[in-house]
């Protein structure tokens, strides 16, 4: 199995002092390990171990592995957090591992994230493909929506977005049992289910619109790669976000690798390449919406030659759980510039 802490790590040098978002009981970078980072979450260390106390999903013995929350603020505020501190500009990474998608204001976020990061600082992202998830019946979310979000500065999920989850909630059959994702390289889309919560998701919404409620964690942002890199490149072209786009990664299992860079200079966008690039992106966002991701059957292509794709991919990650780690990169790296020399 490719690994995955290797893809998020990819671009950061964890010897600077760095940021990791709501890593609960699993961080990526532990300060026990030695590393140099701040955790950030909406509540502190007592209450994040009492709440895991009452989650079964956190085994008891794991809940001193929830490490000391030094910035308390939830991730859209991180720059105004960093700011009454007097740390901005000083981190060299932001890790961000399965929270961006739960944020109200993302375009708030990304731009917090700029003014903790000094010049080249990295922020890395693990975020799930919509496609391969709970999401699957969700239609992917626009940056009108984010702009929306924005502009309105929202703190929570709007009753719209809670209602969008709850009634098109999935869940994926596999063997009999049900599970909350796939492989989006190996499965068959077909074999997600809805839950079928239509009436409870909408009286939930008048609940929500009559009167507040209570904050409701939930999915604000549905996407997938090539969506997600476009809208990006967007609110860097319209100066909402500075930071640079190294790399968004095709979809390992259920989620992908977004890394961006705060950049050390500024130069001016030129207009005529940005919008030649966008038209191959929207393109390219086309071609990944619905189950398309998932490798079925396209023009020309039978189902029979489809198998057999997924069984050479299959192959490669039986191959690949026995080589060291490191080696697979080492090996796509090489076979990436033999390819560039043939053309």
């Amino acid at each position: 199995m490719v690994d995955r802490r290797s893809l998020l790590l990819k671009h950061i040098d964890v010897s600077e002092q760095g940021i990791e978002i709501a890593p609960y009981f699993n961080p990526t970078l532990a300060k026990r390990d030695g590393y140099r980072v701040l955790t950030v979450d909406v509540f502190d260390t007592a209450t994040l171990r009492q709440n895991a106390l009452a989650d079964p999903g956190v085994p008891d013995d794991r809940i001193a592995e929830i490490e000391e929350v030094d910035i308390v603020c939830d991730a859209s505020s991180l720059g105004q957090a960093v700011t009454g501190l007097g740390k901005q500009g000083q981190f060299g990474y932001v890790l961000s591992s399965h929270n961006f998608e739960h944020l109200p204001d993302p375009i708030r976020f990304l731009q917090g994230c700029s003014i903790a990061l000094a010049p080249g600082g990295v922020l890395s992202m693990a975020v799930p493909d919509g496609r391969a998830c709970f999401d699957h019946f969700r239609m992917p979310t626009r940056l009108s929506d984010w702009l929306q979000a924005y502009h309105g500065q929202r703190s929570q999920p709007s009753p719209e977005t809670i209602f969008d989850s709850l009634s098109n909630l999935a869940q994926y059959g596999r063997g009999g049992n049900l599970a909350v994702g796939c492989d989006i390289s190996l499965d068959d889309p077909r074999h997600f289910q809805p839950m079928n919560d239509l009436a409870a998701a909408y009286a939930e919404y008048l609940e929500r619109i009559s009167s507040p409620q209570p904050y409701r964690d939930t999915h604000c942002t549905v996407t997938f790669g090539a969506a997600l890199e476009n809208m990006l490149w967007d609110l860097r072209f319209l100066g909402l976000v500075d930071l640079e786009i190294i790399e968004v990664t095709e979809t390992l299992g259920q989620e992908f690798f977004v890394h961006m860079r705060k950049p050390v200079t500024s130069a001016p966008v030129d207009s005529k390449a940005f919008y030649a690039a966008r038209a191959v992106r929207l393109r390219k966002v086309v071609d990944g919406l619905g189950t398309a991701g998932f490798g079925r059957p396209g023009p020309g292509q039978s189902a029979v030659s489809l198998t057999a794709q997924r069984a050479v991919r299959r192959s490669k990650s039986f191959i690949e759980r026995l080589l060291p780690t490191g080696t697979v990169a080492s090996i796509r790296s090489w076979n990436r510039r033999r390819k560039e020399r043939r053309h």
